[in-house]
């Protein structure tokens, strides 16, 4: 477990045993965790934000990982916590607004504080480099030609990486000719994949470009700067609302949280994601930074939870 130090000055503390206030929070380490194993999108992402989140708050900040249930587990260990400010999790669309609509989990729309939103990607499917597949229609073709013979994986039951290759095979009408093997995060599954038990993954750019892999398409508005030639979902003939996926992710706090300490964790957040080694992080490993503080990104992920059940129907879940 790394702790991120501030560099700031400890804040001065009181005498006597007084309850913590915004002014004087944070008092003790915050933990930020990362609802998959270690090694995955979620977990780089987060250790990458940590010590510039660590800096802008004033405070010691440490990630933990907690992988289980497509990120829920960690979801609802997190939703039954104190709402004092100290446990914060990271997550994404999927564990915050796809996963409570298709389990069975102890939380749900109203269990949140939103603090801030910090990212969001597109997802691409891909495959590895040294596969025969080249484009949408070898895909199509060996398939067909094959029904049963080849597996996707994604890092869960209902994660965007799911989502993602439900998508694509759904919407190129091959879905049902193909196995689908789920794996306790994206890491491991890339590590299926480059040892050839799966032979596709949908995944965000930062992830694909950990590996020898070949993007076969992109589940974006446009096509990717860093690969101009790689066709949009729509391109190959992928309908809405399969055709754009967007990985987002942000900080919550369970609901209940003081809104004094909401209010600093968010101010930070900003900080966080505009600091000149976060906005380095991010070139270097394609991270598309999305703030929203935290009102404007409680109205978005309420908005989202409503939106996405229709994604939810259109890809079978």
């Amino acid at each position: 477990m790394t702790i991120f130090k501030t560099t700031a000055l400890a804040a001065t503390i009181a005498l006597g045993a007084i309850s913590a206030t915004a002014e004087d929070f944070p008092e003790r380490p915050i933990n930020l965790i990362a609802p998959f194993n270690a090694g995955g999108g979620t977990d780089l992402l987060l250790r990458g934000f940590a010590p510039h989140f660590a800096e802008a708050v004033g405070g010691d900040v440490f990630v933990s990982n907690m992988a289980g249930g497509s990120g829920t587990v960690a979801a609802g260990a997190l939703a039954g916590q104190r709402p004092d400010g100290y446990q914060l999790g990271y997550f994404s669309i999927t564990v915050s607004t796809i996963q409570p609509q298709i389990k069975d989990v102890p939380y749900n729309i109203d269990s949140w504080s939103p603090i801030c939103s910090v990212a969001a990607s597109p997802t691409l499917l891909f495959a590895n480099a040294d596969s025969p597949f080249n484009t949408a229609e070898d895909v199509v073709a060996a398939v067909k030609a094959e029904p049963g013979k080849y597996i996707f994986g994604s890092s869960g039951p209902g994660a965007m990486t799911h989502l993602t290759t439900v998508a694509a095979f759904a919407g190129l009408g091959i879905l049902d000719d193909l196995k689908h093997l789920p794996f306790q995060g994206s890491g491991p599954a890339l590590q299926a994949m480059a040892a050839g038990t799966i032979q596709f993954f949908g995944d965000t750019e930062i992830l694909m470009t950990r590996g020898d892999f070949k993007p076969l398409m992109v589940f974006n508005d446009e096509r990717l700067a860093n690969y101009p030639d790689v066709p949009t979902a729509a391109e190959v003939g992928i309908e809405a609302p399969l055709n754009e996926l967007y990985l987002w992710g942000g900080l919550f706090a369970p609901a209940g949280t003081d809104p004094a300490v909401v209010e600093k964790l968010s101010t930070s957040c900003e900080a966080a994601v505009n600091s000149d080694g976060f906005q380095e992080f991010a070139a270097q490993t394609s991270t598309v930074l999305n703030y929203r503080n935290a009102a404007d990104f409680e109205a978005f992920y309420r908005a989202q939870y409503g939106s996405n059940a229709a994604i939810i129907e259109a890809a079978g879940l």
